[in-house]
């Protein structure tokens, strides 16, 4: 700035120290607005509390949110007042109204109100979602109703409130011959630094981590990329999501499973409980189970997953999420039996609150899947569409991570999102224009007109049909249903890299058939 201010030939009438003077009164009054702005938007409602758990717990109806029902402690609640309504009185409301909080904060696990991160403490314990799990199960009958609580009777282990330590594995972490590293604790404020100390103290209590007496390797606290750098990969595959996806849409009864605090529940080896060794401003600690964040830990979850199931038919596991699929009831009773005895067996531990039972639809890996059918999820599809105009690169290559997940929906996908593409290559500038914002609306466009998609029977034929322009291919995986009508299963489409745009015409189409397959 000083030197443009000296060096330019039309001066600004403006000195720089006014200049910078001013610009730092605009940034703080910019804070002012954004600190008032988030206390205004901590509270979201209001909802109606339809009805009392506990003394602390209560069941709100959240109509215009994914969950149409949330478990809230009466911490995250707060009475509703009409805006203007001087004398509002209690007795005039025809049910207890709330607006529920977003803060980040939960009960801890004995019970007390103390500030322990979302991150470290479920929400509600195990015991008091399973309190209300048959009001929980009302879409099912009776007869139905019954099968699953005496099923989940039958394990009471598998719903303990505490996560469970399994003995079938354990994490190694292989660091070759590495030396030793040492890392300082960064500098924190007071505020932060009593987080940290509860964090700690909520390890140590829960045997998640123990002081540490090896000088060896540390890591920053919450940050695994030293120690990940020098680790050796784990090569163990993970599913397909498309592939997992596929088997579960055509059930008519679905159960997603969820295990609590997953990783968790996997121990360490004595050499890798060594060198997971952390380091805050007041402790020197070291893991005694897999946290996330390490490398390879979704590897060892996988493995330690598809071992515990094996055997097990009608079950899709995708690293902690995991679902239990089937087209009778007689059957879907059955798979869960065999897949509760053999978390149970494991001393794997379910997380009630996120676990659902025998319903015809749910969400699984971004999608919801059941009766045959395959669609978007809402709010994913909301949050797109709320998306603003990337204003960079980085903004852009979010904004197509987010839309081309769901591209197997679309129809020539990579035609409608090309100007954007284009805009994202290293030898052009980025300057968004009219071709941008139509591809832009376009892709939107796309999304709130998402066809419902088939789910694929593997027992019966299908067809694909396949098509080649001079810049791209195309192609959809159609299955023809009871009345022989075409159905889509999924789309595909590809733009042609610049070798391949000089292929001749029939080339064009073998290749599009290829890519297809």
């Amino acid at each position: 700035m000083l030197s443009e201010q000296l060096l330019s030939v039309n001066r600004s009438p403006v000195p720089v120290s006014e200049y910078v003077s001013s610009f730092r009164e605009r940034l703080h009054g910019a804070w002012d607005i954004a600190q008032k702005l988030l206390s205004a938007t901590q509270f979201s409602g209001p909802y109606m509390v339809e009805r009392k758990l506990s003394d602390t717990d209560y069941v709100i109806a959240t109509p215009d949110r994914q969950k149409r029902k949330r478990v809230c402690h009466v911490n995250m609640l707060k009475c509703y007042l009409k805006r203007g309504d001087k004398t509002s009185s209690t007795t005039a409301s025809v049910a207890p109204v709330a607006a529920v909080s977003m803060a980040s904060y939960c009960p801890a696990e004995d019970g007390l109100t103390d500030k322990i991160l979302v991150s470290s403490c479920g929400k509600l314990k195990n015991s008091v979602i399973l309190r209300d799990l048959s009001n929980t199960l009302s879409y099912l009958t009776d007869c139905q109703r019954k099968e699953l609580l005496q099923l989940k009777d039958k394990y009471p282990s598998l719903f303990a409130d505490v996560p469970g330590r399994t003995s079938v594995l354990t994490h190694d972490i292989d660091v070759g011959d590495s030396l030793p590293i040492k890392q300082n604790a960064y500098r924190v404020n007071p505020k932060k630094r009593a987080i940290m100390k509860e964090e700690i103290e909520y390890t140590l209590r829960h045997d998640i981590a123990i002081p540490s007496q090896n000088p060896g390797l540390t890591q920053l606290f919450d940050s695994a990329l030293t120690m990940n750098k020098i680790t050796k990969a784990d090569s163990f595959p993970l599913p397909r999501v498309k592939d997992c996806v596929d088997r579960v849409g055509s059930a008519n009864f679905v159960s997603k499973l969820d295990l609590l605090k997953g990783y968790w529940q996997v121990p360490l080896t004595p050499r890798a409980s060594e060198i997971s060794v952390f380091v805050t401003p007041d402790h020197f600690m070291q893991y005694k189970v897999l946290v996330f964040g390490i490398r390879n830990a979704a590897a060892t979850f996988q493995r330690l997953m598809q071992r515990v199931l094996v055997g097990v038919t009608n079950c899709e596991v995708y690293i902690d999420d995991g679902v239990v699929y089937s087209s009778s009831w007689e059957e879907h009773v059955k798979a869960l039996e065999d897949v509760f005895s053999k978390l149970a067996a494991a001393s794997l531990t379910l997380n009630a609150a996120k676990c659902e039972f025998g319903k015809a639809v749910v969400t699984y890996l971004g999608r919801q899947v059941g009766q045959g059918c395959v669609r978007p999820v809402a709010a994913k599809v909301e949050a797109i569409l709320q998306f603003p105009t990337p204003s960079n690169k980085r903004e852009l290559r979010q904004f197509l991570g987010m839309a081309g997940y769901y591209r197997g929906f679309f129809r020539n996908f990579s035609a409608v999102v090309s100007p954007l593409t284009d805009l994202l290559s290293s030898s052009r500038k980025f300057i968004w224009d009219s071709g941008c914002s139509l591809a832009f609306d376009a892709v939107k466009d796309l999304l709130c007109n998402a066809p419902v998609l088939s789910a694929p029977k593997f027992e019966k034929l299908f067809k694909l049909q396949v098509d080649a322009s001079a810049t791209r291919a195309g192609a959809v995986f159609l299955q023809e249903d009871e009345h022989d009508v075409d159905h889509p299963i999924s789309y595909f489409s590809k733009k042609f890299t610049s070798y391949q745009k000089c292929y001749s015409t029939i080339e064009k189409e073998a290749l599009a058939l290829l890519l297809a397959l």
